[in-house]
């Protein structure tokens, strides 16, 4: 028996048969649950993580910039260490961290299983980054066959994407469309401004590109081609799937995918009551809820095991417990245990569930849970992680894995994380989930490790809205905006956020915008003394957020409203 025979059996058999969920040892075991306290005066970023049993046999530091290709190492630091001070930082950056930790330093001998494996962290990090205003354009492919039916809620949407610095580029798609003809929607905008076009999001039943000879799950029954909606992301590559083309390298995603992807289709799902328009309108409301302030959660994260924690390449929870600290730091509220024990009775920003899977279904802590029961009852989590047999495959009836979007009040992303690994931690200080998905789309192991199985591959995709990020700000509300001679005088509702210290006002030509600021300013009025053809005005709340990664000034969904003619209101 061949090498690769071999490791296929041996991972068929840990997705068939799940280990017990007991605890043997404790998550850091695993992985390097990294977090940062930060300082301005002096400017420092201190690294911390929470120490091992035994020490390693020494920790390696390494740096880099949001969008470099390489680490600078700029640190060896003993075994017994649980911090690292970096003083080589400006207010007003972010930086990227690697933190090795190296349990034989001498030899340099890396244990393949357990606990004793090199271990990997990843943080990004800053001390009062400034907000990003301007995200980009993004392309947004709607299911023609629902653009009527969900006009209302296309609209706000549309608004909210505005209100968050996107320009909105959209397209309505027949569910009947050949993806090749879909994606040159989307490549004609990315061609026309390369340098702006950083998204694309596809609502309702988008064309569905199947791709390869795959079964990262182990299972050969399903062994072939899969959804890839990485397809949508990359714009410079022909993908040729010909009978001629090596099965392996087939796949791989070709080249770079440049856009962040996410998608939320709900077609053939008979297990809900409501039918695909009523789930995308649902879902659309959600979101708008979310963004707003609206959808809030009681504890941080939840993880339910089933899998439990053996080879680090392949223990699921991975996902989870790398992130968390990054997001809240080393006291992060999380429950660990059998779904049944937690799930109905609370909410959750972040939840991590795996176990033996169906394409329905998922054998996790505490027994299966299924499409069904997701029919049935509202489990409160905002952003999901996933991992089990068959419902990677996403195109499936009552796919579990977009079953999580279909709930009414929670449910906004859902990512198959493990095979390979996912990395969330630049939502940390503000990026979105988009963004995370098309890094470790790219991730090949040269920049992130340990990948897990199925690195760089085509099923590789985000199930929700890919613009979507953490920590949203309450926004301003009751935007007035009032025209009087040659001035135009503007005054707002207060954010509820008591933290809030500041507004950003822009003004636009056109209500699509795009929007450029015209000031910063603390109070709720605000008079613009040469408005030109300014005749839209949008205001954003402004707070620094603080997170387990450091800080950073967090906008809000922005307040907007057209030029009226009239007397501005006293009071």
């Amino acid at each position: 028996m061949g090498y690769s025979t071999f490791l296929l059996l041996c991972v068929t058999t840990l997705i068939l048969y799940p280990a017990s969920p007991a605890r043997a040892v404790e998550p850091n075991a695993y992985v390097v649950m990294l977090s940062a306290q930060v300082s301005e005066s002096p400017a420092k970023i201190r690294l911390q993580w929470p120490g091992y049993p035994a020490p390693m046999g020494n920790y390696e530091v390494y740096r880099k910039g949001k969008e470099a290709a390489s680490w600078g190492k700029i640190a060896t630091l003993n075994g017994d260490a649980t911090f690292y001070e970096d003083a080589n930082v400006a207010v007003g950056r972010a930086y990227e961290y690697k933190l090795i930790a190296n349990p034989y330093a001498s030899s340099g001998f890396n244990v393949v299983l357990g606990p004793n494996r090199i271990k990997q962290g990843y943080i990004f990090a800053g001390i009062k980054v400034p907000p990003t205003e301007s995200r980009g354009k993004v392309v947004l492919l709607v299911e023609a066959e629902q653009a009527t039916k969900l006009k209302t809620e296309l609209e706000t949407l549309k608004n909210d994407l505005i209100g968050d610095g996107w320009a909105v580029l959209r397209h309505d798609v027949s569910r009947d469309a050949t993806p090749q003809s879909a994606r040159t929607l989307v490549q004609a905008d990315y061609n026309a401004d390369p340098d702006n076009v950083k998204a694309v999001f596809l609502l309702g039943h988008i064309p569905v590109l199947r791709y390869g000879f795959l079964a990262p799950d182990g299972h050969h029954e399903h062994r072939g081609p899969w959804p890839a909606d990485a397809y949508y992301g990359n714009m410079t590559e022909s993908w040729n799937d010909t009978p001629e083309a090596p099965a392996l390298s087939r796949s791989a995603i070709p080249g770079v995918v440049q856009l962040q992807v996410g998608r939320v289709d709900f077609d053939n799902m008979p297990a809900f009551q409501k039918d695909a328009t009523e789930l995308l309108r649902q879902y659309l409301n959600k979101n708008h809820k979310y963004r707003i302030g609206r959808m809030t959660a009681k504890k941080d994260a939840f993880v339910s095991d089933g899998f439990g924690r053996g080879n680090m390449d392949n223990a699921a929870s991975y996902n989870g417990y790398k992130l968390f600290p990054a997001l809240w730091g080393p006291n992060a509220r999380i429950d660990d245990g059998p779904w049944t024990q937690y799930l109905p009775q609370n909410t959750y920003t972040w939840g991590h569930i795996n176990g033996a899977g169906g394409p329905a279904s998922c054998n996790a802590a505490g027994g299966v849970i299924t499409t069904s029961h997701l029919a049935l009852q509202d489990y409160g989590v905002i952003f999901w992680q996933s991992f089990g047999s068959f419902f990677g495959n996403w195109g499936s009836q009552n796919n579990f894995m977009r079953a999580l979007l279909a709930m009414p009040n929670y449910g906004l992303a859902s990512a198959w994380t493990a095979r390979p690994h996912w990395f969330f931690h630049h939502m940390a200080l503000g990026e979105t989930i988009g963004y995370s998905t098309r890094i470790t789309q790219n991730n090949k192991g040269i920049l992130y490790a340990p990948t897990g199985i199925g690195a760089n591959s085509v099923h590789i995709a985000l199930m929700g809205d890919p613009t979507l990020r953490m920590f949203p700000v309450l926004p301003p509300t009751d935007l007035q905006v009032k025209n009087e001679a040659d001035t135009t005088k503007l005054q707002w509702t207060a954010s509820r956020d008591k933290k809030v210290t500041g507004y950003y006002v822009y003004g636009a030509s056109n209500p699509n915008g795009p929007y450029t600021r015209l000031e910063i300013v603390k109070g709720t009025r605000w008079t613009h003394t040469s408005p030109g053809n300014t005749k839209y005005y949008m205001v954003r709340a402004s707070r620094l957020t603080v997170t387990g990664s450091g800080s950073f000034y967090n906008l809000s969904q922005g307040a907007m409203a057209a030029q009226r003619h009239g007397r501005t209101p006293s009071g």
